[in-house]
Formats: structure tokens, C-alpha cells, sequence
């Protein structure tokens, strides 16, 4: 079976793994306080130009509720997407650590856009909420990347409202990869108060790095983090696969490489005559697919997830990842056109010949 359900499924990387065990046959400091965060947070000074706090989470969905816990007040509203990862993937994480209230919104191929933005004002009628965060997923969802004026849009009209910018950028890299652009220019220079950095879908073994790129807005995330219960006594194992991640830009190579075996795939596919549904600008390919049709390519021998569209229809959902080879993408190129261009019946009539 070759897997293309998500970039969580394929092994760390290799790389990342060789420089990390020699880590592991020491001690250091708990709770963050050791020498390796300290090392990591220096680095992401440097790569990002300027002074920010960084802190090493397990997860994306911790990472993205303490985040956007430190940036909204109870009572207030986070501005997202329908699609984040937020609103549909973390079990009302952001709603339960914070007290606030999603407000998702619609938008083009997974990005807010301007016209979907909801009245940014500050309401002083106590029955209402008031928006207080805008938050953007890098990549989004549906594979597609927000440019630098494209982030500007959005948040120029909402720090002048007084809101604050959370980024879920578990796919952070992926974009960077795609755009060119430097992981400043994408961030807190586009108006990005704090970014949830994600490693694990590029090759750690399981680690985040929530940055905050004003220092002053970090008081009190350690609190957060240990109330929440991830203040863990050996952070310090996350900040090293972090290090590694960082070492040669090894980030940027793990994500350049998945993005390419994602634009191969939809080259071939495009050649064969089936057009991804939205435009391939990270490491995920969408395909309109029925049930049937998704069952066909998992009797091929190719795992994938088959979800549910906005618009009430499914699709195969495809996705790459630094493990992911040339040859894996051939050999699913040379299935999935003959099983995207018939039907149910037909493809049952052919699995009982």
C-alpha cells in the first residue's frame, strides 16, 4: 500500500533522525529552560529577523488553542475560515481553552478574502461578541497558499480594528516553498502577530513551534502551557528535532521536495485529463471522486482519505510528503485516470469480471 492519506503518515525524516539521536544520550534542563530551546529560539530570531519568544508544543491543535488563548479575551470572536483546521479538525480546542467563539467565514479555495471579512467594529452592546483575532491557515486546507499582499489584505483592515493575527502554519513551509518568499515576509512584515510553525507534517518525529513575535505578547504562555498540561519536563526533546529541522534548511528541502511530488502528480493527471479541483500550491490534490471510486483506488493499493466538499459532494483527498518518491507518483498516475473516468457500476462490473 502506498499512503497518500497525509504528510502525518509517511516516517520522520531520515536526516532529522541521524542528527537527533545524538541529543537523546544526555540530560538537560526541564521545562524548557534548557540549552537547545534557548539555541532553537536564537535561530528562529535570526531566520525570521527579528527578536520573538519561541515555545516547543506536541501538537498543532495545543499549539493553535494556547495560541489564540493568548490573543483573544473571553468573550470575543476568532475570525477563520470554514474550512481551518480549527473550525472542522480540532474538536472545539480554540472554544474550550479560551472561551471564545469561532466565527468561520467563507472564501475562495480555502483563503479568506476580502469581501468574506465580517464588520471588524468593536461592539459595546454586552449581548454580543466582539471579533478579536483574525486567524489564517498556512497552507490552508485545500492546498492552497496566501502571498504576502494577499495576507496584507486581510490584516491591515483588521489590526487597524484592533484585532490580532494568529497564522496556523502547520504547513508553513510548504507556502514558503511555493511563494519564494522569506519566512519574515510571510509573517509578522504581512502582520502576523503569532505564528503555530509546523514540523511534524515535514519531517519531525512530532513537534511545533509556537512563535511570538512580539516579546511583550509572550508574558504568561508558559502558564498557559502548563495549565493545559503541556509544560512537559522534557521539551527540550521537541526543541531538538526542531534544531535538526532547521540545521541546512533542511526544512525548506523536506518541503520543496513534497511540493514537487504534488505538482508532478497534477501534471500527469492534467496530461491524462483530470484538473485538480483547486489549484496546487502546497503538497494536497483534490479530485472529485464518489465512493466507489474512492474504494477502487484503495483496492489499487494507494491509501487516501475521501471527504465530504462544501458544496455536498466527495473527493479524494491526496497528499505528499518528504518520504514520497518519484516512482510512487507514477505508479498512482497510471491508475487513477482509468478509475476517475468511469462510474460506480462501471467500476464494479469490472472488479467481478
Amino acid at each position: 500500500m502506498i499512503d497518500f492519506r497525509s504528510d502525518n503518515s509517511c516516517p520522520p525524516s531520515p536526516e532529522l533522525l541521524d542528527a537527533l539521536a545524538p541529543v537523546l544520550r544526555h540530560g538537560h534542563s526541564p521545562y524548557a529552560t534548557d540549552e537547545i530551546t534557548q539555541r532553537v529560539e536564537r535561530r528562529f530570531c535570526e531566520i525570521f529577523d527579528r527578536d520573538l519568544r519561541f515555545f516547543p508544543l506536541f501538537s498543532g491543535t495545543a499549539a493553535n488553542a494556547l495560541a489564540l488563548t493568548q490573543l483573544a479575551p473571553r468573550f470575543a470572536e476568532v475570525i477563520c475560515h470554514r474550512d481551518s483546521h480549527i473550525n472542522l479538525d480540532e474538536c472545539g480546542a480554540v472554544e474550550f481553552q479560551s472561551g471564545t467563539r469561532l466565527l468561520p467565514v467563507g472564501g475562495t479555495g480555502g483563503r479568506i478574502t476580502p469581501d468574506t471579512l465580517p464588520p471588524l467594529h468593536d461592539s459595546r452592546d454586552p449581548h454580543r461578541m466582539r471579533p478579536a483575532v483574525l486567524s489564517l491557515s498556512q497552507c490552508t486546507e485545500l492546498g492552497t497558499a496566501y502571498r504576502t499582499a494577499d495576507i496584507r489584505v486581510l490584516t491591515d483592515p483588521a489590526r487597524a480594528a484592533g484585532l490580532g493575527v494568529h497564522m496556523d502554519g502547520t504547513r508553513f513551509a510548504n507556502a514558503l516553498a511555493t511563494t519564494g518568499s522569506t519566512p519574515a515576509d510571510l509573517s509578522w512584515r504581512a502582520g502576523v502577530d503569532i505564528l503555530c510553525l509546523g514540523a511534524t507534517k515535514s519531517g519531525a518525529t512530532g513537534a511545533e513551534a509556537v512563535l511570538i513575535f512580539n516579546p511583550d505578547q509572550a508574558t504568561g504562555f508558559d502558564r498557559l502551557m502548563k495549565r493545559a498540561g503541556h509544560l512537559a519536563s522534557r521539551l527540550w526533546f521537541l526543541s531538538a528535532q526542531i534544531d535538526a529541522w532547521l540545521e541546512n534548511d533542511l526544512w525548506l528541502r523536506l518541503a520543496a521536495h513534497s511540493n514537487a511530488m504534488a505538482s508532478q502528480l497534477a501534471g500527469l493527471m492534467r496530461a491524462a485529463g483530470h484538473t485538480p479541483l483547486y489549484p496546487v500550491e502546497a503538497n494536497m490534490l483534490f479530485f472529485a471522486a464518489s465512493a466507489g471510486q474512492s474504494e477502487a483506488l484503495s483496492q489499487a493499493g494507494f491509501a487516501h482519505y475521501l471527504i465530504a466538499r462544501s458544496d455536498g459532494q466527495t473527493a479524494i483527498r491526496l497528499v505528499t510528503s518528504h518520504a514520497t518518491t518519484g516512482a510512487d507518483i507514477e505508479r498512482l498516475a497510471a491508475v487513477l485516470p482509468g478509475i476517475l473516468g468511469h462510474d460506480d457500476k462501471a467500476l464494479q462490473t469490472a472488479a467481478a469480471i
